[in-house]
């Protein structure tokens, strides 16, 4: 691959088409599937039944990722919200190859009307070639040949206050047993959003707490358009203090009243090492309520 290992693993994120359009910044607006992956508590925020399939591609990374969730807040009887999803990606299959799983389940629950809270337990195993380097085997960077580079469980916990109609603040924390590798870094995310039912816009800012010698961090900006109730266009922006790194997006969706088609493109910008990634996710609304409700109704299912 010709970006570096950092850029190419992404703190180990799924990548999904609504997050990467605004520059990853949902950790308070992102409901749906998005929030399996950022901020658990906002699946308690909306109403939904969605199954999403998403798949992604870096040339520069030589990376891919296929993922698949289901998210649930209206199928049980308490004000439980659930969700289960795993993805599986690979970088450099002619180098470090390194691959990885990543299963996540979740539960979230409002506290009245304006707080909800949220937990997700994480298996990740990561595995690495050995003795692929120009040099042959490195104790520094080799994989393991006996076993996975990492083999390890861990959790998310997060918060979403709603201040008023319109405003959310989303509070996050990331792999917090501490598992001390890059591979799971323990971080800490805080979203501010504004949605209405036409437009949304968030700024974020989060810490990585383990990956560098001392704690770096993300900005993160993004907007998004809802236009004629049926097409979301989106736009971003991410600086990555740990790779010096600015990164515009653009994403555009086609939202219908039981499926969606959602694509964004990444592209690293004023980088020595620059990549791109391109996702596409497909979603499909079940509305087991029979009422004919529309992904329009609220602007937290874009």
């Amino acid at each position: 691959m010709s970006t570096s290992p950092e850029q190419a693993y992404d703190l180990g994120e799924p990548p999904s088409a609504r997050a990467v359009g605004m520059g990853g910044a949902l950790n308070a607006l992102g409901v749906s599937n998005v929030a399996l992956w950022l901020n658990p508590a906002n699946m308690a925020l909306a109403r939904v039944y969605h199954i999403e399939a998403l798949g992604a591609f870096s040339p520069e990374a030589k990376r891919q990722t296929y993922g698949l969730s289901a998210v649930d807040s209206v199928l049980n009887t308490s004000r439980l919200a659930g969700g289960i999803g795993g993805t599986w990606s690979e970088i450099d299959p002619g180098g470090i190859h390194r691959t990885w799983t990543d299963l996540r389940a979740a539960l979230a629950m409002p506290l009245g009307d304006y707080l909800a809270v949220g937990a997700t337990g994480r298996w990740l195993r990561v595995e690495q070639a050995t003795g692929s380097g120009p040099f042959g085997p490195s104790f520094a960077s080799d994989g393991t040949p006996n076993g996975p580079l990492l083999n390890t469980l861990t959790f998310d916990v997060g918060a979403t206050a709603a201040l008023g109609d319109a405003f959310r603040v989303g509070l996050v924390g990331h792999n917090l047993t501490n598992p001390g590798t890059a591979l799971a870094p323990t971080t800490g995310a805080l979203g501010v959003g504004y949605g209405t039912h036409d437009f949304a816009v968030e700024a974020d800012g989060l810490l990585d707490f383990t990956t560098y010698h001392r704690a770096m961090g993300r900005i993160m900006v993004g907007g998004e358009l809802f236009l004629a109730d049926r097409y979301a266009v989106r736009a971003g922006w991410r600086y990555d203090g740990g790779t010096n790194v600015h990164s515009p997006s653009l994403g555009f969706g086609y939202i219908d009243p039981r499926w969606s088609v959602e694509v964004a493109v990444r592209h690293d910008w004023l980088s020595d090492h620059a990549a791109t990634l391109a996702v596409l996710s497909l979603r499909y609304f079940y509305d087991v309520t029979g009422a004919g409700a529309t992904p329009a109704d609220t602007p937290d299912l874009l």
